[in-house]
């Protein structure tokens, strides 16, 4: 009987023995058989464009590939891009003069009330030498104040092409977070962020003085 039961245990200790080989033989089987499998295809980012190396992709016919792509989940058949820039669709909108013959000062006034929060002009010609008018504009951010300024000197110099002039256009602030002035001369633009709005009231300073407050009293 003691025989018997360690012939049993013998024989299930190499049956387990040998299930347990047979388990190994086919992991490294099957881990051999995908190896080989990634190795017929690269991975996406290290495959040759064929229209790169033609030569090695005599069968490629890149307009019957292009003609099978399908594009149509993020291409929107409706939309149509913009031609005419914002500045200029609020100026046709409003019936202000086209741009080419528009005066400097709408043209300036229309570019920044396209987007800004704010726009205040200034009559101070009874109380400044230096200038006619003043735009306070508001903008939303220093980054917004940045782009708006640069909408606007582009505006200018497109301006100042199509009727073949030279003039200067005097920038003060372009390094500044808070506040840009486009100095035109008979009109002076000044760009800024909500807080230097708040903090230098420029529209209040100028409405209630009678004389230029940046020339101080001898």
């Amino acid at each position: 009987m003691y025989v018997s039961r360690s012939h049993d245990t013998i024989l299930d200790k190499e049956k387990r023995r040998q299930q347990a080989q047979d388990d190994i033989h086919e992991e490294v089987t099957e881990s051999s058989r995908k190896e080989e499998e990634s190795d017929d295809i690269a991975p996406i980012n290290e495959r040759l464009d064929p229209t790169l190396m033609p030569d090695l992709y005599p069968d490629f016919d890149a307009e019957t590939e292009t003609a099978n792509t399908d594009d149509s989940w993020y291409v929107d058949s409706e939309f149509t891009p913009p031609q005419v820039p914002l500045w200029q669709r609020r100026m046709q909108e409003a019936n202000v003069e086209a741009p080419l013959d528009a005066s400097l000062f709408d043209l300036c006034r229309v570019v920044v009330e396209s987007s800004a929060a704010k726009v205040d002009v200034l009559d101070i010609a009874d109380r400044c030498d230096w200038t006619s008018r003043m735009v306070v504009v508001e903008t939303k951010s220093a980054r917004h104040m940045h782009a708006l300024a640069e909408d606007l000197l582009k505006a200018i110099k497109e301006r100042n092409k199509q009727r073949g002039l030279q003039a200067t256009i005097n920038v003060d602030g372009r390094e500044s977070d808070d506040w840009m002035v486009v100095d035109l001369g008979s009109f002076v633009v000044h760009l800024m962020t909500p807080e230097a709005h708040k903090t230098y009231d420029l529209v209040k300073l100028w409405s209630e003085t009678t004389k230029d407050p940046t020339i101080e009293d001898s």
